[in-house]
């Protein structure tokens, strides 16, 4: 020892090198529970939360100017341009026939916009906040309540342990009742 400065043998400081290395290259072990995992954007309408499968989601972003559409459906709050590309937004409170209590307004830009893709369509959801994005177990969904709030219980896969209402994307985005019907007025039914 010089100065008080322990000397190292080159080739025991190597070895430790080494082991180091070797220890920081193993792969990770995450623990992971035996099982199918569900994968879910929780989607926050006032005190109500649903998840939606994170496969089904393009985006998420703040609401883009939201410009209304006249004369269609309630549950759609109008159309946005994303990138070029005009997107219908779904309003999810009142598909779900839901209260309008404490609602965004997509008009002031409150609130998500969350685009979903399935059934070959794309659609923007809007919604108050995304709280994140969570793992569930899918032997931990339950079957849905009967008294879930709003919208057909096809669209319902089921409840989490935690109250979370999975939505079934493909199916929301089958319901014939969100389809836009265009009946020709009179005077365009002669062009």
């Amino acid at each position: 020892m010089a100065d008080g400065i322990p000397t190292v043998d080159a080739a025991a400081a190597r070895r430790v090198l080494e082991e180091r290395a070797r220890a920081l290259c193993r792969p990770l072990q995450v623990e992971e529970e035996p099982g199918e995992t569900v994968e879910l954007v929780v989607l926050s309408l006032g005190q109500e939360r649903y998840g939606v499968d994170v496969s089904h989601v393009v985006e998420i972003q703040p609401l883009p100017n939201l410009t209304p559409v006249p004369g269609i459906s309630p549950v759609w709050a109008g159309l946005v341009n994303l990138r070029g590309s005009l997107c219908p937004v779904l309003d999810l409170r009142r598909y779900l026939s839901m209260q309008a209590q404490d609602a965004v307004d997509g008009r002031n830009g409150d609130g998500k916009l969350v685009l979903v893709s399935g059934a070959g369509l794309s659609v923007g959801l809007l919604v108050d906040e995304v709280p994140g994005v969570r793992r569930v177990p899918a032997a931990e969904i339950g079957p849905a309540l009967s008294a879930a709030p709003g919208g057909s219980s096809e669209i319902v896969r089921g409840l989490t342990a935690d109250l979370v209402t999975v939505l079934d994307v493909e199916a929301m985005l089958r319901d014939r009742s969100l389809a836009v019907r265009h009946e020709p007025s009179e005077g365009e039914a002669e062009r």
